[in-house]
């Protein structure tokens, strides 16, 4: 069954109830809100969650691994089973940019220590904050050097 959505990044549209997210616990700061859809192309580097429940909510995401080609964290059994996941292979983890407004997003970071862990056959997910030290909240997207190159030399 198709529904409405209206949201301010991508005005009304047409989403299949079954392409809702549900985050029984909510997110972090976010905790009333329960339904998020994922939005923007597949192959995109970043994509928008947004709340499918308040139009001003969107949280910009990406594939850890873009960031971390070595990102393997050890996800909790509750957080998978919350989920209703059998086993890590079976759920996407995306995590949550902090991008600078007004532009330059190659100086954004990526919260590696808390993903998102998403089952696309229940269409559940959880944030988990991870117990590891390899992976910080705010991690550069790109290294200080490839920065200065962009930036034309500049820091």
């Amino acid at each position: 069954m198709s529904k409405a959505i209206r949201h301010r990044l991508t005005g009304s549209t047409d989403i299949d109830e079954s392409a809702v997210l549900t985050f029984p616990q909510g997110l972090p700061g976010f905790e009333a809100y329960r339904r998020w859809v994922l939005a923007g192309e597949e192959d995109s580097a970043i994509r928008w969650l947004l709340c499918a429940d308040d139009e001003h909510i969107a949280l910009p995401v990406t594939d850890p691994l873009l960031v971390d080609p070595d990102y393997a964290p050890h996800l909790p059994p509750d957080t998978l089973a919350a989920v209703g996941a059998a086993g890590p292979e079976e759920v996407v983890l995306l995590v949550v940019l902090i991008l600078p407004r007004g532009g330059r997003p190659w100086r954004g970071t990526a919260n590696l220590l808390a993903p998102l862990v998403i089952h696309p056959a229940t269409r559940l997910g959880r944030q988990v904050v991870l117990n590891d030290d390899r992976y910080r909240i705010l991690t550069p997207l790109l290294p200080e050097e490839e920065i200065a190159r962009i930036e034309g030399g500049k820091p």
